[in-house]
């Protein structure tokens, strides 16, 4: 217990740490201001895309009544067909637009369900609507789903609701220029013993690699574990302070990679879990670094390799939600499917552990 507050007290010495909390804290503030400032502008641009797709209508609604008016007593009954299918789904997009300005958010997404069946038999006709039917599709089941829980529908990059922007926090905070950034600024007193050759004085003291690796593992979790906290309970103060949670907003649905539905609770839950393990395994892999290297610079450069070059590899679509280390990206990874990935957790488990009995091994050879 003495080593872990010795480590401690070293990390905490350093007034970057509580720069890097403070500057998380005062992150998510300028996130939920930016949010809560760009909220009419969120619903007036629902109204305009919605406008946009009346004026399509619009368009093609007179090219045709003037073909029909062409064509005179010959008239084409697919086109009459087309004529009578295109004024419905006017009407109802005018109701929808209506429904928006007067802020009527459950009945709107009644109307847009409409609207969407309307536009899907449009485009049977042959018509066009500027919406695939696959995007209507999952537009309907994300509405339906909402209208079952009684809840608005949230922009996820806007929004001043309690779970989503709590899962818009998380898809900024738990990604990999963050993550480095924080083991760059945790594992910074480990490896400053190597630098100025102080380590020399932890070997002469009476404890075990085991301990001396085991402490400074954990003094580091701890750490990162805490910024974790600050992140969370910041992120959930502001919103429910500033923002609102109506009943049963945690049941918020996010779609999934292979466009199921996941709830906010599930989401979160998940992402607290795999956050605290994927740190763990993050501070047993700088420990392994750190004793195996014994070099700031190389250890910072080869961690920056290891990061960016996975962060590569994700964007290119090569993710996998039981890969442990592909939780560098843990919004992408956690909605890759609506279930728990339990292999990725024993995998960040067996690896930490593997981690931490090459590092005693490493800090076994003491040529400095």
């Amino acid at each position: 217990m003495g080593m872990i507050q010795f480590e401690w007290t070293k990390l905490f010495r350093m007034k970057i740490f509580y720069f890097f909390m403070c500057v998380t804290i005062l992150l998510i503030i300028g996130l939920f201001v930016r949010n809560y400032a760009y909220q009419d502008i969120i619903t007036s641009e629902r109204i305009e895309h919605f406008k946009h797709h009346t004026s399509e209508i619009s368009s093609q609604l007179a090219t045709d009544q003037k073909d029909l008016e062409d064509i005179g007593e010959q008239a084409d009954p697919h086109l009459i067909e087309s004529i009578e299918a295109g004024r419905s789904l006017h009407e109802k997009l005018f109701e929808l637009i209506t429904a928006l300005e007067d802020d009527e958010q459950l009945d709107a997404l009644q109307i847009e369900n409409r609207v969407y069946e309307l536009a899907l038999n449009y485009q049977s006709l042959g018509k066009h609507y500027p919406m695939s039917a696959a995007d209507m599709e999952y537009e309907t089941m994300l509405n339906e789903d909402l209208l079952m829980k009684e809840l608005p529908k949230e922009n996820l990059t806007s929004s001043i609701q309690l779970a989503v922007f709590m899962k818009q926090v998380s898809q900024y905070a738990l990604s990999t220029f963050v993550f480095l950034i924080l083991l760059i600024i945790v594992g910074t007193p480990v490896l400053k013993e190597f630098d100025d050759h102080t380590i020399k004085l932890t070997y002469a003291l009476p404890i075990s690699s085991k301990q001396m690796i085991l402490s400074k593992w954990i003094s580091l979790c701890v750490a990162g574990i805490s910024w974790l906290i600050v992140t969370f309970v910041t992120s959930f103060t502001v919103a429910k302070l500033f923002g609102y949670a109506e009943k049963g907003s945690l049941d918020y649905p996010f779609f999934t990679e292979d466009m199921t539905l996941i709830s906010a609770s599930e989401y979160l839950q998940q992402v607290m879990i795999m956050s605290i393990f994927y740190l763990c395994m993050l501070m047993g892999l700088f420990i392994f670094l750190s004793f195996l290297i014994k070099n700031s610079y190389i250890v910072y450069i080869v961690a920056s390799i290891l990061f960016i070059g996975n962060y590569i590899v994700l964007q290119s679509d090569l993710s996998y939600a039981w890969l442990p280390w592909n939780y560098q990206e843990m919004d992408l990874l956690i909605l890759q499917t609506d279930s728990f990935s339990w292999i990725a957790l024993l995998g960040m488990i067996c690896v930490t552990v593997v981690l931490l009995m090459l590092s005693i091994v490493a800090s076994k050879r003491r040529e400095y």
